[in-house]
């Protein structure tokens, strides 16, 4: 495999931000394989689903999801700094006060964000640096933005230009994802570590976008029956074993708020799945296996689920680990794990069995705890 990372950049970022950046290489190895038994139609008509979907689920409009993406069919303009302008003439950002127009950016600026969208690095560094240059471009004519909607991205025209960096140098685009790190440096870091923040939060979401155009089918019926192979059978060994470790710490402490409070520790595969949610299952009707943990205190019941489960039809050999949870109450069933896609882990298969183990138990520890919390609240 030939990795992307350029020298200057190897020896500007953190060792564990080099290591992001290769597992996104292998895994968009895996992925140009596995789209090449797909026509070039299909695969854009996935991209447009993929994008319009995530684009809704955070109350986005589809002309927002257009700009993100670049038709692979159709011919389109380098990121010139006419091209730039023109974008941000289309997109409506939100301004720092709600009476004051956005002051347009002038041609210095769009020349200057032109040239970071083509800085000689590994695309994803690319793509992290033209989103901070343009975020800190708008702050500067504008100020941050204060009227942004709980659970929108911080800005849009950096996201577009970010997800249009990725597709031109062959990667899916980039969705904009309101958990990102803010574009200005936090106290306490460092422009370097704030910068290798971004790039490691770019990388989980190029990981995502990847796995999810690997999985991505419009079928429902199951794949054919096959062996499991070693790697998916040790995977989800370890994940039931581990649930089953924390199921009892968790009652302990239920049990301190209600004496009746229990949990139990249940497990099943793709023909005993009733109560994952539908969106959980990166490809449907693909192998997956569960592990389940019921928590119960008082009238509250919820469902943890852990999936281990196969990406791609066929099967790619890239399996993903992931959590949700469900939660009945008196005032009904609603699901709480504010988990998003880049939580969950990339298992590829040509890792070894304890590559991504330490990953896996954070994942199960963080909804763990996420889940005892919305219990307790409830």
């Amino acid at each position: 495999m030939d990795s992307q990372l350029g020298a200057p950049v190897r020896q500007a970022l953190p060792d564990h931000v080099r290591v992001d950046l290769t597992d996104v290489d292998r895994l968009r190895a895996l992925w140009a394989e596995h789209r090449r038994c797909q026509t070039l139609e299909a695969r854009a008509a996935a991209r447009r689903t993929l994008t319009h979907d995530r684009v809704q689920a955070w109350g986005g409009e589809p002309a927002l999801a257009d700009l993100l993406l670049i038709d692979p069919v159709e011919v389109h303009p380098p990121l010139t700094a006419a091209h730039i302008a023109a974008l941000a003439g289309r997109v409506g950002e939100p301004s720092a006060a709600s009476d004051a127009p956005e002051a347009p950016l002038s041609s210095e600026h769009t020349r200057a964000l032109a040239e970071a969208a083509i800085v000689p690095a590994h695309p994803v560094v690319r793509a992290a640096h033209v989103y901070a240059e343009c975020a800190r471009v708008l702050d500067e004519l504008n100020g941050p933005p204060r009227n942004v909607s709980e659970g929108a991205p911080y800005r849009i025209l950096p996201w577009v230009l970010a997800s249009l960096v990725l597709q031109r140098a062959d990667h899916p685009p980039l969705l904009p994802d309101p958990r990102a790190p803010a574009p200005r440096t936090r106290v306490g870091l460092t422009e370097a570590e704030h910068f290798a923040e971004l790039v490691s939060h770019f990388s989980r979401l190029v990981t995502e976008a990847l796995r999810a155009e690997i999985g991505w089918g419009p079928r429902v019926e199951p794949v054919p029956a096959a062996p499991v192979p070693p790697l998916s059978a040790v995977t989800r060994r370890r994940v039931l074993s581990y649930v089953r470790s924390r199921g009892v710490p968790v009652e302990l402490i239920l049990r301190a708020l209600d004496p009746r409070a229990r949990a139990t520790v249940t497990s099943g595969d793709a023909g005993s799945d009733a109560g994952i949610a539908p969106r959980a299952l990166l490809t449907p009707g693909a192998a997956h296996w569960w592990a389940r943990l019921d928590l119960e205190v008082g009238e509250a019941f919820l469902s943890l689920y852990v999936v281990v489960q196969d990406v791609g039809r066929p099967p790619s050999g890239v399996l993903a680990v992931t959590a949700n949870a469900r939660l009945t109450t008196t005032d009904g069933v609603r699901e709480v794990l504010e988990m998003s896609g880049s939580d969950s882990v990339t298992v590829m298969p040509s890792d070894c069995v304890d590559d991504r183990w330490p990953q896996v138990r954070d994942l199960v520890d963080e909804a763990v705890s996420r889940s005892m919390n919305e219990l307790t609240r409830s």
